[in-house]
């Protein structure tokens, strides 16, 4: 008995040491990735969202949670702890003298009991436990699909940024060009002073449209950083690219996965799976439990009464679990509705992204094989004619802003794409994480 409190020392340190341990790799990990961030980098979205399933301490806490569950499964069904029960007659220490003269020794009395549910209770206990042990887990795979979603998105949102900027910067040099060239028309009396007018006011428009870029490009750097777990003004480096827009996975297959796959179902099938076992178990309440007991008693005089076994049982009262029934059974039947309701949300999910990502790849065709060209021969042929006196400067600006228009929408289409790929990713369990991206559509860079 001594060395029991040594022990337990040595348990808590043991402990102790294995969080440090476990802190420690989880730090080196985040250590790890710290080069991916330096700002003369470029970054990929898998690298982005490999670097957030490091850091981001909401997957830790989750972790842990799932640890919590898991380790409670064996305890669930298992028999209750042993009681052992000692009484003594205290005037009897020391021994002691009846009335009629006999010597008597030190009474006391030893019990020894263990308490025996009703047979399948401790099988229903831990088939809750472990239910509730999975649900837990689909918790925590629901949570990284979610970060990762969160995180391509917010890296689309990155690239279209970066996208916009240099668009914008590409048409501030256009419009000084096509400003000195109004300036050199208009001095030597080949063109009105409201031309270079115009040009100055769509330079400064562009000016301030960069400024508005850069406020929201300063916005999604925060929410990347906030997923990173890092002080939102971190500098973070310029996105690589975005994948092309590829054949999507078929529609049908899709919802067949998604069904399948979503760990949110998954969840909900757990939760289901532990109702039914609680509803079980409810219904053993109406059978009684069993306690088996050996007791010795030195206060019986002769020897063959001392030693003693026992058995006792509850007596159930119907109305007690009858309530408690009633309540499992319900909930139960609320975790089923929930399921129901969750499956046809997730294929209404499912459409909307689908659907949302059809449009968004023909509209990139569009802009790249119709629109963006078009625009870009429509400026040449604007600034061509007003450098030959033939046309209007206000033709010019406008063909300018329409081409500016048509590389940004274009730049937007392509985050949007990629964003309703990350929840097509998200609502079917992670199953277009590696989609293959052979057979893609040509795209022009904007």
């Amino acid at each position: 008995m001594g060395c029991l409190p040594c022990y337990k020392r040595w348990i808590q340190l043991g402990f102790a040491a294995a969080l440090f341990m476990s802190s420690w790799h989880v730090a080196l990990a985040a250590d790890d990735t710290g080069h991916l961030f330096n700002n003369a980098q470029q970054i990929t979205a898998t690298q982005l969202v490999k670097a957030v399933l490091v850091r981001n301490p909401g997957l830790s806490a989750m972790r842990s949670a799932e640890d919590a569950a898991s380790a409670v499964v064996t305890p669930a069904g298992s028999l209750d702890d042993p009681t052992l029960a000692y009484t003594l007659a205290p005037r009897t220490i020391g021994g002691y003298r009846t009335p009629g003269g006999k010597f008597r020794n030190f009474n006391q009395s030893i019990t020894l009991s263990q308490a025996i549910p009703w047979p399948g209770t401790l099988d229903l206990r831990g088939k809750i436990a472990t239910a509730e042990a999975e649900s837990v887990t689909q918790k925590l795979a629901d949570f990284r699909l979610q970060l990762a979603e969160r995180t391509r998105a917010a890296y689309a949102q990155w690239y279209y940024v970066h996208q916009a900027l240099a668009v914008n910067r590409e048409n501030q040099t256009l419009v000084q060009r096509l400003r000195k060239v109004a300036e050199t028309a208009y001095s030597s009396g080949q063109a009105p002073q409201q031309d270079v007018l115009q040009a100055e006011v769509e330079l400064i428009r562009l000016q301030n449209q960069a400024l508005e870029i850069k406020r929201r490009r300063t916005t999604v750097q925060a929410r990347i950083n906030g997923l990173l777990n890092r002080d939102p003004q971190t500098l973070l480096a310029a996105p690589l690219d975005l994948p092309l827009a590829g054949h999507l996975p078929d529609y049908a297959g899709l919802q067949k996965t998604a069904l399948a796959q979503y760990p949110a179902l998954k969840r909900l099938d757990a939760e289901i799976a532990a109702g039914q076992a609680r509803v079980d178990l409810a219904r053993k309440g109406f059978y009684p439990d069993f306690k088996l007991s050996t007791s010795y008693n030195s206060l019986w005089d002769a020897p063959e009464k001392q030693v003693i076994v026992g058995a006792s049982i509850n007596i159930p009262i119907s109305a007690k679990h009858q309530g408690e029934l009633d309540a499992v059974t319900a909930r139960l039947a609320q975790s089923r509705s929930e399921l129901l309701d969750a499956r046809a949300n997730l294929l209404s999910n499912v459409d909307q992204s689908y659907q949302t990502a059809a449009q968004a790849k023909d509209s990139i065709a569009l802009y790249t094989d119709r629109l963006l060209p078009l625009a870009r021969l429509n400026l040449k042929a604007a600034e061509s004619d007003y450098s030959g006196g033939n046309g209007d400067f206000l033709k010019v600006i406008t063909a300018e802003q329409q081409y500016l228009t048509a590389k940004l929408e274009l730049a937007r289409t392509r985050a949007d794409f990629y964003t309703q790929l990350a929840a097509l990713d998200y609502q079917t369990g992670g199953a277009l994480t590696h989609m293959p991206t052979a057979n893609q559509t040509r795209e022009t860079k904007p």
